[in-house]
C-alpha cells in the first residue's frame, strides 16, 4: 500500500534542499512517544454474541481479535488457503519479499507500528534521502534537474484542486496537460509523475481525480519495513481465532435479528456479520447480499477507484547496483515501467530487488508470462547498469489484478468519486451487517493502518449494538 503522497513529496523536496532526513528521522524517533493504540475493548462486552467475519486480511483479523478479546464468539471465513489478504510475504528467494503491503507508512502514532511492537517485529527505517535515479543508458541526472522537476510537481500539487474547480471528474492528467505538459515529454518528468502519483495511488494519471488527491490524513515519521516480513503481524493477530480457510462466501442473508452466511462448505448463523473483502471483490459482485446492498453503498463501490500495481522481486548472485541505497529509480521511455525499485541489499543483505510497475504499465506486467517478464526486467536493468548485467536467477511475483480474491491493489480517489463515498461505506448496510477495510477508511484509504482502524471501529460498533 502507498505512503501519503504529499508527505513523501515533502520528504523528497527536503532531501533535494540538502536537509538530512536520516538525522531528521533519528531526531523525530528520539522525541516521539510510543505509537498510540486504540482504546482497549471492554472485557465481557461481547459475551453471548456471535459474529462472523468475512475475510482474514488486516481489517478482518483486527475486527475479529477485538471482538474475541471482548468475549464474543467469532468465526472468520477466508476464501484462500492463507491469512493476510493483500499482506502476502514470500520467502522463496531466501529473504522475505512482499507481494502486497510493504511498508508501515508514517511510524509515529501509527497503530500498525504499535502492533509490530507487540509482535516483536524488527523495524528497518527507510531513509527517504537514500535513493538514486538513472536515465536511459545509465545516465545520472544533474541535481538541479531533479530539483526543478520536484519544484514543478509542488506547484502542480498546490494548483490541482483549484484547476479542478470543484469538479471531481477532472483528471490529474488533464491538469498536467493544462499546467505543465512538458512533464509528460521528458523522462525525468514522467518518472516523477509515476513516483509521486501513479506509483503511490496504483492508478494512471487519467484515472485520478485532481480535486481529491490529497484528501485524508497521514501519520508522521519515517516509513518502515519489517525484517521478519509483514505477515508476522497477521499471524500475531490470528493467534487463537477460529479461522476457517478455503471457504469462499457466496451469499449473505441479513435480517433484523441475525445473519446467515453461505459458503461452499455450508452455512454459518450469527448475530452480526462484518464483510472485509477487497473493494475489487465488491465491485465484481463476488458476494450476493439478500437483501441487496443499499443504492448508496452500490454507488460508492462503483465510484471509488481500485488500482493496479505490479510488484516483482528478482534475485541475483551478487549486487551490481549501489548496495547502500534504499531506493533506485529508472527514468525510461515509458512512464510506469519499473520506475521505482526497493533495494533489499540494504534491508536484508541479500542481492534482491523489488521492482514496481504502475500506471498503464502495471496491467501489461500482470499479463506477461514469466519468461517475458524476466526479459523485460533484464532489459531495464541493463539499460541502467550495463550490458553485462545477468538475468535474474530467481523471481517472485503475484498478479493482484488477476487474483479473483482481490481483483486489484488498493483504493484510490478516482475521477467522479468523493471522500464522502468512504463515509457511505462506513455506514451500516443493515442492523446486522457492516463493511470494513481500507476502502471504508476515509482518512487512511489505501493503507494497512486504514484497514486495521476500520476493523477495530466496526468491532466496537458491533459490541455496542449487541443482540439489539
Amino acid at each position: 500500500m502507498r505512503p501519503d503522497p504529499l508527505r513523501r513529496r515533502l520528504l523528497l523536496l527536503a532531501a533535494a534542499s540538502g536537509l538530512s532526513l536520516s538525522s531528521l528521522g533519528r531526531r523525530a524517533l528520539a522525541q516521539a512517544s510510543p505509537p498510540a493504540s486504540a482504546a482497549d475493548p471492554v472485557n465481557g462486552a461481547g459475551k453471548g454474541l456471535k459474529v462472523v467475519v468475512v475475510g482474514a486480511g488486516m481489517a478482518g483479523l483486527s475486527a475479529a481479535a477485538r471482538l474475541a478479546e471482548s468475549g464474543a464468539e467469532v468465526v472468520v471465513l477466508e476464501d484462500q488457503d492463507r491469512i493476510g489478504g493483500r499482506i502476502f510475504t514470500d520467502r522463496s528467494l531466501g529473504v522475505p519479499v512482499e507481494h502486497g503491503a510493504n511498508f508501515i507508512h508514517g511510524y509515529h502514532g501509527n497503530p500498525v507500528a504499535d502492533l509490530a511492537a507487540k509482535a516483536r517485529a524488527t523495524p528497518f527505517f527507510i531513509d527517504q534521502e537514500s535513493w538514486q535515479l538513472l536515465e536511459q543508458g545509465g545516465v545520472e541526472p544533474e541535481e538541479f534537474e531533479i530539483d526543478d522537476v520536484f519544484d514543478d510537481l509542488e506547484t502542480l500539487a498546490d494548483s490541482a484542486a483549484e484547476e479542478a474547480d470543484g469538479d471531481p471528474s477532472v483528471s490529474l492528467l488533464e491538469v498536467v496537460e493544462m499546467l505543465d505538459p512538458a512533464l509528460l515529454q521528458e523522462p525525468i518528468g514522467n518518472w516523477a509523475l509515476t513516483d509521486t502519483y501513479e506509483g503511490e495511488y496504483g492508478a494512471p494519471l487519467v484515472a485520478l481525480s485532481a480535486l481529491h488527491l490529497d484528501a485524508g490524513e497521514a501519520f508522521d515519521g519515517p516509513d518502515v519495513v519489517l525484517r521478519e516480513g509483514y505477515d508476522l503481524l497477521v499471524k500475531f493477530l490470528g493467534q487463537g481465532l477460529d479461522i476457517r480457510l478455503g471457504q469462499p462466501v457466496r451469499r449473505i442473508h441479513h435480517r433484523h435479528d441475525g445473519v446467515t452466511v453461505e459458503t461452499e462448505a455450508g452455512t454459518v448463523e450469527a448475530d452480526h456479520c462484518i464483510v472485509t473483502v477487497p473493494l475489487g471483490v465488491l465491485k465484481a459482485e463476488g458476494i450476493t447480499f439478500e437483501p441487496a446492498l443499499p443504492h448508496s453503498h452500490r454507488k460508492a463501490i462503483a465510484a471509488i477507484g481500485f488500482g493496479q500495481l505490479a510488484k516483482v522481486s528478482v534475485a541475483f548472485d551478487k549486487p551490481f547496483w549501489p548496495e547502500d541505497m534504499h531506493f533506485l529509480g529508472y527514468a525510461g521511455r515509458e512512464r510506469g515501467r519499473f520506475a521505482d525499485m526497493l533495494n533489499l541489499m540494504a534491508i536484508h543483505d541479500a542481492p534482491v530487488l523489488t521492482l514496481v510497475a504502475s500506471g498503464d504499465y502495471a496491467p501489461r506486467v500482470d499479463a506477461m508470462d514469466d519468461a517475458a517478464l524476466i526479459a523485460d526486467i533484464t532489459a531495464v536493468l541493463r539499460d541502467m547498469f550495463g550490458s553485462d548485467v545477468p538475468a535474474p536467477k530467481g523471481m517472485s511475483r503475484h498478479a493482484w489484478s488477476r487474483d479473483p480474491f482481490a481483483r486489484g491493489a488498493y483504493s484510490f480517489p478516482a475521477v467522479g468519486s468523493s471522500p464522502a463515498d468512504h463515509a457511505t461505506l462506513a455506514a451500516p448496510v443493515g442492523p446486522r451487517l457492516r463493511l470494513a477495510g481500507e476502502h471504508v477508511s476515509g482518512d487512511y484509504a489505501g493503507t494497512v493502518h486504514g484497514a486495521l482502524l476500520s476493523g477495530e471501529r466496526v468491532a466496537d460498533l458491533v459490541l455496542a449494538a449487541g443482540k439489539g
